[in-house]
């Protein structure tokens, strides 16, 4: 809004929102103010929240590597977790960037979006199963002007036909079917579930990719994967069950292990 709600109006906002289990209401009233229009559409927000709905969806975006990204039901929202596996690929590949990459579940295009901002020789094919989905990427990637360099492809992992790719990335689902309904009510009722289910063990994505990559990843390549806080042996017991090998594991800014590393045997 042009001029802020009186202190009376942002006080009881604060109020319904700390109601709500919320743990920064003043904050985010302060904040759901200032990405109002007027005073209904303020109103209209403080009221959305209190139902925890995230509040990347209430105002449409999320910065994500310093990015801003439009967000919608339809992709799950970036998480600055996710900024390991950005950082781990530029790493991976030093002074010699790969000339190719996919990225298989790209939701927002945040990953694959951040990468090519970072490689401007580099190109990139955005996977997702949701047609959805792929508008929003295409919408992030046409404003952020890496459009011109990625090309989109709805389909599954396991019917995927391209590549091979010299980077493959992904934040696959991998959250256990079970466990979802345990999770904070902003994930769990407003999140997309195929974001975030990934079977029963948690591991159905990652066992599609890892019998994807022969096809996917070309000799000198490199798989760069998020990974739940607890999954980091299993994954890598899938990587090597189709015979890649895991180069490393590397935890997050809380000392979580987040991203995993594969190739091919040398």
């Amino acid at each position: 809004m042009e001029r802020e709600p009186g202190h009376e109006i942002l006080r009881a906002a604060a109020a319904r929102l700390a109601a709500a289990g919320l743990d920064e209401p003043a904050r985010e009233a302060r904040l759901l103010a200032r990405a109002a229009r007027d005073a209904t559409e303020f109103e209209s927000f403080i009221t959305r929240r209190a139902t925890r709905e995230p509040f990347a969806y209430i105002v449409g975006r999320r910065e994500f590597w310093s990015l801003d990204f439009e967000v919608t039901p339809d992709v799950l929202i970036p998480r600055p977790d996710s900024e390991t596996l950005v950082e781990t690929a530029l790493k991976a590949f030093g002074e010699r960037p790969p000339r190719s990459i996919v990225d298989l579940g790209t939701g927002s295009g945040c990953l694959i979006v951040a990468l090519l901002t970072e490689w401007p020789d580099a190109r990139g094919l955005a996977v997702d199963v949701s047609q959805a989905a792929l508008d929003v990427a295409r919408r992030n990637a046409t404003r952020l002007e890496t459009a011109n360099r990625l090309d989109f492809a709805c389909a599954d992992f396991a019917t995927l036909q391209a590549g091979p790719f010299d980077l493959v990335v992904s934040n696959p689902p991998y959250i256990p079917s079970g466990v979802i309904g345990t999770l904070e009510p902003d994930v769990a009722a407003f999140e997309p579930g195929l974001a975030l289910d990934g079977g029963a063990d948690g591991l159905d994505a990652y066992r599609t990719i890892a019998r994807a990559l022969p096809a996917l990843l070309a000799p000198g390549g490199q798989a760069v994967l998020e990974i739940g806080w607890d999954q980091a042996r299993a994954v890598t017991e899938v990587i090597l069950n189709q015979g890649f090998v895991v180069q490393r594991v590397v935890k997050d800014l809380a000392g979580n292990d987040r991203v995993l590393v594969a190739a091919r045997p040398v």
